[in-house]
């Protein structure tokens, strides 16, 4: 089999798999290694993730590698290029993230160097490991680091964009580290290896895959929200001054609302979707829209309960910022935004009163990724976005 491009000297190709809990996109990318060109995504694929009811963890992880299995083979079966790298951006609950910061002091004032940053955090890292091992011990599901980066640096109490080669007497390095069960991770590799044969798998997580783009794309503002409505699961992270401060989630995401519906109705999911696409586009009689209202409130309360419950969990130090952005499957997009829109507990909660909501739905970041076969996927396209980034810094 041929195919129509492979890695040279000036760029890479790698497969990208966007594992969530509603769909698994895929796409295969050529990345430049010169950091002022940009990705392109040479072909996109996405196959939803078909489940039963009442599932349990296990069941539902088979179901998303079905989905996974489907759409690397038609990345493969497309001949469009020979990934020498593969990486897969994890949704929750497919990762769990945490947020560390180091300190060190000392009598004498030192040299910030790529050496004592990279000691400290080989330290954490392996500090953290350790606690992991003794509290998982003899079990398969012993969490794995997938990913850690350092989000900011500040010498002597202040915030240093280029800390390297300064002086200082302290140092705070604020870390994002990532971890998933070692047995999904397992599970994950064995799959895609039976369709790419010896190909080197890593992993990340989407939420350091959008704040990269983000923070990339978007000067200002430094302080935000990155919401992520996924399948079963609803992503939150807090940036503050441009430094992750924390990552949580709550079990509340698309397929939660089209369930519910389907279940308060007692209809079909189809139908639930058919229904819902013709209330959005305001396509329902008067009669059939008053009769369905009282469902979407209902919904959009147990949502507002779920965030609310969520963003409680945060340390009270921790204010929400203006900003909020959105990623979104289309079709539920802008349901979710009003609801955020006139929630008054989160408007309560943020300076002035007043959110500023911007969805990421792909074709923003057109200055950043170009897309070859015209699909938009704002997650693959995110992914990318932060493969690169974070390769330009090896």
């Amino acid at each position: 089999m041929s195919f129509l491009f492979s890695s040279t000297e000036e760029e890479q190709i790698v497969a990208i798999f966007d594992i969530g809990t509603g769909s698994v996109g895929g796409a295969i990318a050529r990345i430049p290694k010169n950091k002022n060109k940009i990705p392109t995504i040479i072909k996109s694929v996405r196959t939803e993730i078909i489940t039963e009811d009442n599932l349990d963890f296990n069941i539902f992880l088979d179901d998303t590698l079905k989905a996974l299995h489907t759409s690397a083979k038609s990345l493969y079966e497309g001949m469009v290029g020979a990934p020498n790298e593969i990486i897969c951006v994890l949704s929750s609950p497919w990762y769990l993230s945490e947020t560390r910061v180091v300190k060190m002091t000392r009598e004498h004032s030192f040299i910030f160097s790529n050496k004592l940053a990279d000691d400290l955090l080989h330290k954490e890292i392996s500090a953290l490991n350790i606690s992991y091992e003794k509290k998982y011990k003899n079990m398969d599901s012993a969490p794995e680091v997938i990913e850690h980066n350092i989000m900011g640096v500040s010498l002597n109490g202040y915030l240093v964009d280029e800390p390297i080669g300064k002086r200082s007497s302290s140092v705070e390095m604020h870390m994002a580290i990532s971890l998933s069960p070692k047995f999904c991770l397992d599970k994950i590799r064995r799959v895609i290896s039976k369709t790419f044969h010896s190909i080197p798998v890593s992993f990340s997580s989407f939420v350091m895959s959008s704040y990269l783009a983000v923070r990339n794309k978007y000067v200002t503002p430094d302080s935000y929200l990155l919401l992520d409505i996924g399948g079963e699961i609803t992503d939150v992270a807090i940036i503050t001054k441009g430094i992750l401060k924390a990552s949580l989630s709550f079990p509340f995401g698309k397929k939660t609302f089209f369930t519910y519906m389907s279940t308060k109705l007692d209809v079909d999911l189809r139908d639930a979707k058919e229904l819902f696409n013709l209330y959005s586009t305001n396509k329902l009689s008067d009669r059939k829209r008053k009769k369905v209202e009282p469902l979407f409130q209902s919904i959009e309360k147990s949502w507002n309960e779920a965030f609310n419950e969520c963003i409680n969990t945060l340390p009270h130090i921790l204010t929400l910022p203006n900003t909020i952005f959105v990623t979104a499957d289309a079709d539920i997009r802008e349901w979710f935004v009003n609801i955020i829109r006139n929630e008054p507990y989160i408007q309560s909660m943020v300076p002035g009163h007043k959110t500023t909501i911007i969805t990421l739905e792909g074709p923003e970041f057109l200055t950043m990724c170009s897309v070859k076969d015209g699909t938009c996927d704002p997650y693959l396209m995110v992914e990318a976005i932060g493969f690169m980034k974070k390769n330009n810094k090896k």
